[in-house]
């Protein structure tokens, strides 16, 4: 019977099955909740049938009416450890967080099992800290790079030049190099304390490489996002944004640019395993012309870019991702506008490790784009417009050996063909790193 004082051995089989039921198994008007609905409230006084709907209610995903009836059994009798603890859960679950710290804290006070209690304390622990109105999160790192083309240069001499083949000189071929490569991420989170749960989320990244014998190459990336992020207590999400960034290659600076973003991310409908994530944003980017690149300000223009992703976990340690993009470039010459398709598949999981307890993680992925020009480039041929396709293929490990550092090795094959010989380049790389998370 429910109306125990104490964490009995058959509620603690019961949350046993509300914490491993997904919601989702029965509809809110299907048979099943339709008839512990009306049983419940034919004998409204029955506890044991009234804790019997919660469970119907909350494997059909009627959070608040799981919470209702409870609640409605703590008027009865609030001397209800099982019924706290189930409180607590749902209202973790809903976003509605001081509501479940509270509910953890009057579990405690019933001295329950000690693995009840561990679970408790540890998600008081996470609530304690998702609660701090500021926080910020991060990770930086570092390590090496080998590329076989480094200069991204075709590896065929024969190119087009207005038009006609010419030979092109050994040193902008494919040139292979090594080089060091940092990079970090911080992200600062501040909770408005509104409902729905609303934060100013802002973000800054940054990226450089240090070429051991192409230092025309050396490249550095700083960019920055600010927005507000507004969270329904079903996962949806809906994150606006302002973004700016800036990119140098060999010491001068290559672009400048600004725009606004929109991201949007939740989980199917009767599905927690199925995420999706939409991004869409507008983005306006200036090149700067140089000694090195004189004409390459005919690239100026806007942006406008479109993601699709769709993530399930298809077992506890294995996870699919695939992907959709679409981008159109319009630049300031039309021979630099364009359009580009792309599309992928990615696959994540832990793996045991030979050596210690910790997990390993895998992923790997492959992506394929089709990029195509709305005018021929005169300089290179009048008579036939740019066309590329692109194929990347990557395996990427990453082996914890504490808390939040990990080493990591990724290695990585990318191809590009296309209609105009200048533009043909392969190449292979190998990384190696430290990474920490914060």
């Amino acid at each position: 019977m429910v109306h125990s004082s104490r964490l009995s051995i058959p509620c603690v089989l019961l949350l046993v099955c509300l914490a491993s039921a997904p919601p989702g198994h029965a509809s809110p008007d299907g048979p099943t909740y339709d008839a512990a609905f009306r049983a419940m409230m034919a004998d409204p006084l029955d506890l044991d049938t009234t804790f019997g709907f919660a469970v119907i209610a909350r494997r059909a995903g009627d959070l608040e009416g799981a919470i209702g009836a409870l609640e409605r059994m703590l008027i009865l009798n609030p001397d209800l450890p099982v019924v706290h603890y189930e409180l607590a859960r749902l209202y973790d679950q809903l976003g509605s967080l001081e509501a479940a710290r509270r509910y953890y804290q009057s579990a405690l006070r019933y001295d329950p099992p000690s693995e009840i209690r561990a679970d408790i304390e540890a998600r008081m622990a996470r609530l304690d800290e998702t609660m701090q109105a500021s926080s910020f999160s991060g990770s930086a790192s570092l390590g090496v790079r080998y590329q076989s083309n480094a200069n991204a240069g075709p590896d065929d001499p024969h190119v087009l030049v207005g038009g006609f083949e010419a030979h092109l000189a050994d040193e902008f071929l494919d040139r292979s190099d090594w080089s060091a490569v940092a990079s970090a991420r911080l992200t600062h989170r501040y909770d408005l304390g509104r409902d729905p749960t609303t934060f100013i989320v802002s973000g800054a990244s940054a990226y450089a490489t240090r070429q051991s014998k192409l230092e025309e190459n050396d490249t550095e990336i700083v960019a920055v996002t600010i927005g507000p992020e507004f969270t329904r207590p079903t996962g949806t999400s809906l994150h606006p944004a302002l973004s700016a960034d800036l990119a140098t290659l060999g010491g001068p600076t290559l672009y400048r640019s600004i725009g606004v973003g929109i991201a949007a991310r939740g989980v199917f409908p009767g599905s927690r395993k199925l995420q999706w994530t939409v991004n869409t944003a507008v983005l306006r980017r200036n090149f700067e012309a140089s000694e090195r690149s004189p004409t390459i300000d005919r690239r100026d223009g806007e942006s406008y870019r479109m993601g699709v992703e769709t993530r399930a976990a298809v077992s506890p340690k294995w996870r699919i991702g695939a992907s959709l993009g679409w981008e159109r470039q319009n630049s300031r010459e039309k021979s630099e506008s364009h359009s580009q398709g792309s599309a992928g598949l990615r696959l994540l999981g832990a793996v045991a490790s030979p050596i210690g307890d910790r997990a390993w993680n895998l992923a790997a992925a492959a992506q394929g784009s089709i990029r195509e020009y709305a005018a021929p480039d005169g300089t290179i041929d009048p008579d036939h417009r740019r066309r590329d396709r692109g194929l990347a293929l990557s395996v990427a490990l990453s082996i914890p050996f504490a808390d939040a550092t990990a080493a990591t090795i990724e290695a990585r094959r990318d191809w590009r063909r296309s209609n105009l010989p200048n533009f043909e380049y392969e190449d292979t790389s190998l990384s190696v790193g430290v990474r920490i998370a914060f």
